[in-house]
């Protein structure tokens, strides 16, 4: 008897043990940067890793650069405390935000930054989908079609019930199956999952990088706000990119020097406010076509 139960809580151990290493969904993702650029389109695969209370989605170019900059750190404190040098391969991606979403709620922190400042949006999405009769099959799952209306844009779902996930990237979720394929009206914000697994213990994910961002004391520190604040925030950059370099230059004991994409050396303030003020305008004019337009426009 006794060997019998000793089976059934290892059996139960095990499959707790399974069930907590969670699942990954690996996303292609196609966005235009530039609504006025058909050129302007990229690429960047996506993880969206689901455990039992919460979801990561995130970039995978990121994390590997994140994940290597923070062994860097931890490292170097290690044989030079006093002295710490990383780089980071940012052009290598071009998503820099991470979503969690914990369940049952659906409460979702958005991990993000607007130049210097870095946040945590946090909302709690209650989205109204649409569930319509029309199926097909996408990458072999049995689909079903949803509309929804989010972030200033029409969207189109497929969701599958053969993946019993309520889930899906970016903040998507509330939908009875995993969402296989999403995209806007315009077709220029497209995921489409293109493969799953199982995950084992050696398969980090993002959790991983923030116990290495604590050991390396490089935590996040990002300012908690809602939606709306973020946007008042994001619309006073668009309005005044350079106000962060105009901050520094106003304390007296702070100096720069800006060398050009031409090679020019910038050294007197003015000459410095006046290049990061075309050349962030520029970049907020061309980064026209956010996911959520609502949130970045008036």
């Amino acid at each position: 008897m006794m060997k019998h139960i000793l089976s059934l809580v290892l059996f139960l151990l095990f499959t707790l043990n399974l069930s907590a290493q969670g699942n990954r969904f690996t996303y292609e993702y196609q966005f235009r940067i530039d609504s006025t650029k058909t050129d302007s389109l990229k690429k960047e695969f996506m993880n969206l890793d689901i455990f039992p209370t919460k979801s990561y989605f995130y970039g995978q170019a990121q994390y590997a650069s994140d994940s290597a900059m923070n062994h860097s750190i931890i490292q170097q404190r290690k044989s030079t405390p006093n002295s710490i040098s990383y780089s980071s391969t940012t052009e290598e991606w071009n998503v820099s935000y991470l979503i969690e979403k914990s369940y049952p709620g659906f409460k979702t922190n958005w991990f993000t930054n607007i130049e210097q400042t870095n946040m945590v949006v946090e909302e709690t999405l209650a989205l109204k989908w649409n569930i319509l009769p029309e199926t097909q099959k996408i990458e072999n799952y049995n689909c079903q079609k949803a509309t929804v209306n989010f972030g200033g844009r029409i969207w189109e779902a497929w969701f599958s019930k053969d993946l019993p996930f309520t889930d899906g990237p970016y903040k998507f979720q509330g939908l009875p199956g995993l969402i296989v394929k999403l995209e806007d009206k315009t077709k220029s914000h497209q995921f489409l999952l293109k493969g799953n697994k199982k995950l084992k213990a050696e398969d980090h994910s993002w959790d991983y990088i923030l116990s290495l961002q604590k050991e390396a004391k490089n935590e996040f520190q990002g300012v908690k706000v809602n939606p709306v604040q973020y946007k008042k925030l994001f619309l006073s950059y668009k309005n005044d990119p350079a106000k962060d370099i105009k901050l520094d230059l106003a304390n007296p004991n702070n100096s720069m020097t800006v060398t050009t994409e031409s090679g020019a050396k910038l050294t007197s303030n003015p000459e410095i406010i006046k290049y990061f003020e075309e050349s962030m305008a520029k970049k907020y004019k061309s980064a026209n076509n956010q996911l959520e337009l609502n949130l970045h426009r008036k």
